[in-house]
């Protein structure tokens, strides 16, 4: 029974994550080709802000929330569980409504850009703020949150095909790409409350929420600053390039993004036996080098994997490209994609080495100040290299920050022995 249910938890991931990846696939090379390069390169900065907003939203509770979750769940008592939900869902929207006003309004004040757009783009935040992935890797049953995101997605992906038909629907495309985040997440909420109950709200407390937000801030102040490296490169390319650089950048960009999303069910899949296993060491036993070995047992299938499966995968777009079967897609975005690649299974293996594992040794602080000086150190590289070399300047920028993070993760465990503080 356990075997079925871990195979359908697993299924559940890949699906969730295949839709994720193969929406922006499907999609983004489609709208380039109609809205021309122009328009797109307007959508994906619209976007890249409201990553911003949807960080911020998050906050660390993709991470800090599962512990919690998985915390509650010893004692067994749903009331608990809820509590934790509710609180940390109040949390983040509180946090989407103060960072989304704002954006909008510096936007407004200094952008000639449409706002409507970068509204629309809000969306997507928002819906991926009420999904709450987190609960759901956390108590290791996605079945239904991986049936509203694929079906969402197919919709979605239908309905850009069927309205979208010129660089004049970029308000449209945005709506329609949005709105497939927002559909889930209104939908998954219902299933969050159909099993909390309604009354479930009652549980919500400033000051528990203030405790929460408090207590994640290391990783928030990480999360943010991981931007200035996988966020800012379209942003920066906006800023000293051409709307024809900026378009193939981020072509390239969402191609590596999607085959990091298909690679996530390994990192959710292994990240919450790395917190159980954790939590069964005996007190004595928790020291950094315990939870290095820890950390790479549940890190090396997934670096093995990638290794096979990432050589396929870039050479599968480069056949198609050749054939013509992907339109939008030039000899510049695939060149970008092959040097990209490599990050995405050092991206892997930062998420597993440097979210997870530095919680679990106390080096939350650690953390933050790594993830933040490499972030502005590679914003200033990206910066000058973008301005020199275009999209490739920046595609370099993004490797680099992964690969230098890695390094200064691991390094961590070698000379630290603190215990962790999720010992309980």
């Amino acid at each position: 029974m356990k075997l079925k249910g871990n195979l359908i938890n697993g299924l559940s991931l890949i699906t969730i994550q295949g839709a994720n990846a193969l929406f922006p696939l499907l999609v983004f090379p489609f709208l380039l080709s109609v809205l021309g390069e122009g328009a797109f390169a307007e959508l994906v900065v619209a976007e890249s802000l409201a990553l911003y907003v949807l960080t911020v939203s998050l906050y660390s509770f993709d991470t800090s929330g599962v512990q919690y979750i998985i915390e509650a769940r010893k004692g067994g008592k749903l009331a608990k569980e809820a509590d934790f939900f509710m609180n940390i869902l109040a949390a983040r929207i509180v946090l989407f409504l103060v960072s989304s006003l704002l954006l909008a309004t510096l936007f407004g004040i200094f952008s000639d850009s449409s706002l409507n757009v970068l509204l629309a783009w809000l969306g997507f935040a928002l819906g991926t703020v009420l999904q709450s992935n987190y609960y759901f890797q956390a108590i290791e049953n996605n079945y239904e949150l991986a049936f509203f995101i694929l079906l969402s997605r197919f919709c979605g992906v239908l309905a850009a095909y069927l309205f979208i038909n010129s660089p004049d629907d970029l308000l449209r495309a945005s709506a329609i790409l949005s709105g497939s985040f927002l559909v889930s997440g209104l939908a998954v909420l219902v299933v969050a409350i159909n099993r909390f109950g309604l009354d479930s709200w009652r549980l919500v407390s400033t000051k528990k929420i203030v405790s929460l937000l408090r207590n994640g801030r290391h990783l928030f102040l990480g999360n943010i600053s991981v931007l200035l490296f996988r966020n800012t490169n379209i942003l920066i390319l906006a800023g000293v390039s051409s709307s024809t650089s900026v378009s193939t950048y981020a072509l390239a960009e969402k191609i590596i993004k999607s085959i990091q999303a298909l690679a996530r069910p390994l990192n959710q899949l292994f990240m919450p036996k790395a917190v159980k296993g954790w939590s069964a060491q005996p007190v004595d036993k928790r020291t950094s080098i315990t939870a290095l070995a820890l950390i790479w047992k549940n890190t090396r299938t997934q670096v093995y994997l990638l290794l096979a499966v990432l050589p396929a995968i870039v050479l599968s777009i480069y056949v198609g490209h050749a054939l013509g079967f992907l339109p939008g897609f030039s000899d510049d975005v695939i060149a970008l994609v092959t040097l990209m690649a490599p990050s995405v299974i050092f991206g892997a293996a930062n998420a597993m080495f440097g979210v997870v594992g530095l919680s679990l040794i106390g080096a939350q602080s650690y953390f933050s100040a790594v993830v933040f000086i490499v972030g502005v150190a590679t914003f200033l590289y990206s910066l000058i290299a973008s301005y020199a070399f275009s999209a490739y300047g920046a595609a370099t920028a993004y490797i680099f920050a992964e690969v230098l993070l890695l390094i200064l993760f691991i390094w961590k465990y070698h000379r630290n022995t603190t215990r962790g503080h999720f010992s309980s």
